[in-house]
């Protein structure tokens, strides 16, 4: 019993021991970290100042983008992915990586569209100043396209190779993009924008900037290119689709086309550059499709051309064919034989073609041996399907 009691006794006090020691290390732990503001008080601070990094309203709205697009915070150096419908206020930047794309709204009919592989910094001037309109500064690095309508409620301008460009009064529609010798061309298609010194570039005009040196001449656009070939183009196929050429008027130059599913061409499916009046792919999949090209003269984007229209079109199923042939007995000599085929088909009577009207209406002579005849009849679609049909008929005197 003695040797139970000292052992609880040994217990006790061990017990008690720990419990001190834990007391003393929560002592050690309060002196050395006070309180402060709770973890989940500090991320809704944090993610506030993120989204209003000024405590200002938003200068403009990232409504639309394509593909791969990065944003950065005018008070942060790292970048993040953007997301359609987010808020930009002053210093943001945005920036397109290949083949994106995204539309920065301050108004309805307000608009600036990023090409791919491009930066802007968009940033307030005068922000303590509320009364009026606002005045914004964007910096462009690569391809961008403007849109304002004449009751627009900002003052615009925007600095490209060492430049600084300001929107007229009323609608204006321009372009501006980044050659490879670090010039810039701008395109003006409506209204009127300014240049540092009293430069003014009119509508149908358009200009090159090269950074320390004063504004290029002033000079009219190139004229948009024709297109050439059948519109609407039709492609049939049956199994791998086709290669299919685009071409319009010009000789070797500079130009800008693009291709989309929708004739308003918000996401382009082609946006190339090439240096000849043509352009062939194989890449394209069923379906309708819509395009369009510009001629490029020293980074000055003349503009579009009007919209050209393709389909292609896969061809799984043979073509219809309907045959009347002679009787099976028929008596030796002349006969004639006629039909109806898919229209667009080729039609081989005895492996010779025969002529189709529109419809695919068709018709052979020919002549019967005494004997056996095996007549065969074949119809062809562009696309490589064929249908068959044949008679064995029997000649007699």
């Amino acid at each position: 019993m003695r040797s139970w009691r000292e052992l609880a006794l040994e217990a006790g006090g061990a017990l008690l021991l720990v419990l001190a020691l834990f007391c003393l290390f929560i002592l050690l732990l309060w002196g050395l970290f006070p309180s402060g503001t709770p973890l989940k008080e500090l991320i809704k601070e944090t993610r506030e100042r993120e989204a209003s990094p000024y405590g200002k309203r938003a200068e403009a709205t990232l409504s639309a983008l394509t593909r791969d697009v990065r944003f950065r915070r005018g008070n942060s150096i790292a970048w993040g992915g953007a997301s359609a419908g987010m808020q930009l206020f002053s210093q943001d930047a945005v920036q397109t990586l290949d083949s994106s794309g995204a539309i920065i709204s301050f108004a309805a009919q307000d608009q600036l569209t990023l090409g791919s592989n491009s930066l802007v910094v968009v940033t307030r001037l005068k922000a303590k100043d509320e009364a009026g309109p606002r005045t914004l500064r964007v910096q462009v690095e690569g391809e961008l396209s403007g849109n304002f309508s004449a009751s627009r409620r900002l003052k615009l301008e925007f600095a490209a190779a060492g430049h600084l460009v300001r929107l007229g009064a009323g609608a204006a529609r321009f372009r501006v993009v980044q050659n490879n010798d670090n010039s810039a061309g701008i395109a003006v298609y409506s209204g009127e924008l300014q240049l540092e010194g009293g430069v003014r570039v009119p509508a149908n005009f358009g200009v090159t900037l090269r950074e320390g040196v004063p504004a290029g001449k002033v000079v009219a656009l190139p004229p948009a290119p024709l297109l050439l070939g059948p519109q609407p183009a039709l492609y049939r196929y049956r199994n791998l689709p086709p290669r299919v050429r685009l071409a319009w008027s010009g000789g070797e130059a500079g130009y800008h086309l693009q291709l989309a599913e929708s004739p308003r061409f918000e996401n382009t499916l082609v946006d190339a550059r090439p240096e000849v009046p043509e352009l062939v792919t194989g890449k394209l999949t069923r379906g309708r499709y819509f395009w369009r090209v510009a001629r490029v003269e020293l980074g000055r984007e003349g503009a579009f051309s009007g919209t050209g229209r393709l389909e292609l079109l896969q061809l799984l199923h043979p073509p219809g064919l309907t045959v009347h042939f002679p009787p099976e007995r028929a008596v030796a000599g002349p006969y004639t034989l006629s039909g109806q085929a898919e229209p667009g088909s080729r039609v081989y009577v005895d492996g010779v073609e025969v002529t189709t009207g529109e419809a695919g209406a068709f018709a052979r002579s020919g002549v019967l041996k005494p004997g056996v005849n095996l007549i065969r009849v074949e119809a062809l679609d562009t696309a490589g399907n064929a249908s068959y049909a044949s008679r064995i008929v029997y000649g007699s005197f």
